[in-house]
């Protein structure tokens, strides 16, 4: 997912992202705020980079599926913590 769809769809990610990795706070959220550089760095320092990878597969998985382009390509990530 690129910035420009990342920001399209970030309306319907915020709340499944939140209730999925708890660690992300409405703090982050309001940071974020559509900006993937943002969310990732969000994602580093809340869970380091181990679980980054699987958070952004995460959430490529809920674009390919909202966006009608879904594929088998992204597994739900197994948690670590």
């Amino acid at each position: 997912m690129n910035q420009e769809q990342f920001k399209a769809f970030w309306t319907q990610l915020k709340a499944p992202l939140k209730a999925t990795w708890d660690k992300i706070t409405d703090g982050d959220l309001v940071e974020i705020e559509g900006n993937l550089t943002t969310f990732t760095a969000v994602l580093a320092k809340r869970y380091g980079t181990t679980q980054n990878d699987e958070v952004h597969i995460w959430a490529n998985r809920r674009y390919s599926h909202w966006s009608g382009s879904y594929t088998n390509a992204y597994e739900d990530p197994v948690r670590t913590g």
